[in-house]
């Protein structure tokens, strides 16, 4: 199989790791589109592929904001068949007793509720194909509860995990498959946004953003028959107990 002439929209594709996967997909001969909050990000990721991607900002907080940009899909590219979302924030201050209520809903109101926007959407569209892919670039830290994530954080991907198997299996009739991919620590803007950023060696020793672009590449390459429910991939010298 491959993933030629797929139309994927990759939700999150203005940086790190939606930026990878959107070049890698591309460069495969996929019709990719991206979508995000930030205009000139997306510009740029599509400027620097050689291959045609397309770009649709969006606030996946806002489900008017989300239904357009499904409605701008349809009429602008066709029927989606892989759904990627690789949108995702944490924030600085993350132990309960510094977690200001705000910064929660922020997290989750992105990461989970964001999340289960665009599902939705996509959902509503592959039913009647009885066809369709979804991608959830989850974390480590939605398998097991780490301190270093912080609380709003493990507890948005801890409720992507939860979203992303229960759907597919109430979807697997239906022939639509979902994926949570569970990356370790991952060298991405998301990194500046602890207390103390981790050093340009330590940044060296973790997973790039690329590697997780493979990971998804082999996931879309794979023929319907074909279901992977959960994928840990982690650096190699990064324990995972």
């Amino acid at each position: 199989m491959t993933s030629e002439g797929k139309k994927i929209l990759i939700i999150g594709g203005g940086s790190g790791m939606g930026r990878a996967i959107a070049h890698k997909l591309a460069k495969e001969k996929a019709i990719v589109s991206i979508a995000g909050r930030r205009k000139d990000n997306l510009l740029e990721v599509a400027k620097q592929c050689e291959q045609e991607i397309t770009i649709c900002p969006t606030d996946v907080t806002n489900r008017d904001s989300v239904a357009d940009l499904f409605s701008w899909f349809d009429n602008e590219v066709g029927e989606i068949d892989v759904l990627i979302n690789a949108a995702g924030i944490n924030i600085a201050n993350r132990s309960m007793e510094e977690l200001a209520p705000e910064e929660w809903d922020r997290v989750i109101n992105i990461n989970l509720t964001g999340a289960y926007n665009c599902m939705k959407e996509a959902l509503d569209r592959m039913r009647p194909r009885q066809a369709g892919l979804i991608i959830l670039i989850n974390s480590v830290a939605g398998r097991r509860a780490i301190p270093l994530a912080g609380v709003a954080y493990n507890a948005s991907k801890f409720g992507m995990s939860a979203l992303g198997i229960s759907v597919g299996e109430e979807e697997r009739e239906n022939g639509i498959r979902i994926t949570n991919i569970y990356p370790g620590e991952v060298n991405t803007p998301i990194l500046e946004e602890r207390n103390v950023p981790p050093t340009p060696e330590h940044r060296a020793s973790i997973l790039q953003p690329e590697d997780i672009a493979d990971v998804v590449s082999t996931v879309v390459h794979l023929p319907a028959r074909a279901h992977v429910p959960e994928l840990v991939i982690k650096p190699s010298r990064q324990s995972f107990v």
